[in-house]
C-alpha cells in the first residue's frame, strides 16, 4: 500500500480517523495525505474556529499535527487544503493519486458535527472508487489493533469484490478473517449462492495463508446480524459492500452499508460495487 487519504477538519471525529490511520500506516509502511476541504475560497480556506470560537490557522494546525506524529510511521505525512464539495474532493484525491484507501470519520444516527455529519461520510463512501474505512469518534484506535476482521458473505454476485483488499489489509496485521455466511431465512432459494460465494472467498483466504474461521447466520436483518456477530467475536473491523442484493421485495429497511456504518461501534471498511462483466447471452 502506497498512500492513504485521510479526511480531516480537526473535529474530534476526524482526529480519531487520523489516529486510526496512523495505526494502519505503521503496519503498512505507507504515506498519509491529510485533506481539508472548505466550501469557500477566501478566509474560510485559511482559518477555522476552535471550541472557544477563536480563529486558528489551518496551516498551523497541520504543522503541529504532522510534527507531533511524523516520527511514528516510516512513510511521509503531508497535507492538502482544497475547496469544493467535501466528498468529491476527498474521493478524487484517492482516485487520481497512488492512494489505495480513504479513512474518514463517521457519525451514528444522532451524531452531528459541522462538515462531518453522517451525510458527508456516506457520500464519500458511495462516491469513492477506492475502499473507505469509516471510524466513529467514540472508537479508541490506541487500544484496538486489527486482529479480527468480519467478512460477511451473502448471495449477491458483488459480495466477493471486497475479498482481495480485505485480505491485503489483514495481511499487514496478520489478522484473522471471520467469514460470516449470511442466509435470509425467508429466501431459501438463495442458499446455494451464499454457499458458492463462501467457498470462493475461503479459497482466496486459504491461499493467502491467513488465519480464518467460517460461521453461518440466518437473519432477516443482515446489518444487525453482522454487527452482533462482530461484537460477539471481539472483532476490530467489518468489511462490507455499499450495495447488496437482498430480495426482489427489498424487505430490508434502508441500505445495508449505511445501517452498518450508522449502528456499528466498530470501524467499517466499505467498497463501492463495481459493474460485473456482462455474459454473452446478456450482450445479445
Amino acid at each position: 500500500m502506497n498512500e492513504i487519504v485521510v479526511g480531516i477538519d480537526f473535529s474530534k471525529s476526524s482526529i480519531q480517523a487520523f489516529q486510526y490511520a496512523l495505526q494502519v500506516a505503521k503496519a503498512c509502511g505507507c504515506n498519509l495525505k491529510l485533506v481539508y476541504v472548505s466550501k469557500k475560497r477566501d478566509k474560510a480556506l485559511k482559518f477555522i474556529k476552535d471550541d472557544k470560537g477563536m480563529e486558528i490557522s489551518i496551516a498551523d494546525n497541520f504543522k503541529k499535527l504532522i510534527e507531533a506524529h511524523s516520527s511514528e510511521i516510516k512513510g511521509d505525512i503531508c497535507h492538502k487544503v482544497l475547496h469544493g464539495k467535501i466528498y468529491e474532493e476527498i474521493a478524487n484525491q484517492a482516485k487520481y493519486t497512488d492512494a489505495e484507501m480513504i479513512i474518514t470519520g463517521a457519525h451514528g444516527m444522532s451524531g452531528f458535527e459541522e462538515f462531518w455529519v453522517g451525510n458527508n461520510a456516506m457520500k464519500i463512501i458511495t462516491y469513492s472508487e477506492k475502499p473507505v474505512l469509516s471510524v466513529k469518534k467514540t472508537y479508541d484506535p490506541q487500544k484496538h489493533l486489527i486482529e479480527k476482521i468480519v467478512l460477511p458473505v451473502d448471495s449477491s454476485s458483488e459480495t466477493l469484490q471486497k475479498v482481495p483488499f480485505t485480505i491485503q489489509l489483514a495481511g499487514y496485521f496478520n489478522a484473522q478473517i471471520n467469514v460470516l455466511s449470511l442466509f435470509g431465512s425467508k429466501f431459501k432459494n438463495t442458499d446455494e449462492s451464499v454457499e458458492k460465494n463462501t467457498r470462493e472467498a475461503m479459497e482466496l483466504i486459504v491461499a493467502s495463508g491467513l488465519r480464518y474461521i467460517n460461521e453461518k447466520k440466518n437473519s432477516d436483518n443482515f446489518s444487525k446480524a453482522t454487527i452482533d456477530y462482530a461484537l460477539k467475536r471481539n472483532a476490530d473491523l467489518i468489511s462490507v459492500m455499499t450495495e447488496q442484493e437482498y430480495s426482489s421485495n427489498n424487505v430490508f429497511v434502508g441500505n445495508y452499508a449505511q445501517q452498518t456504518i450508522n449502528l456499528s461501534p466498530l470501524p467499517v471498511l466499505s467498497f463501492r460495487t463495481k459493474p460485473l462483466p456482462r455474459t454473452h447471452n446478456e450482450q445479445e
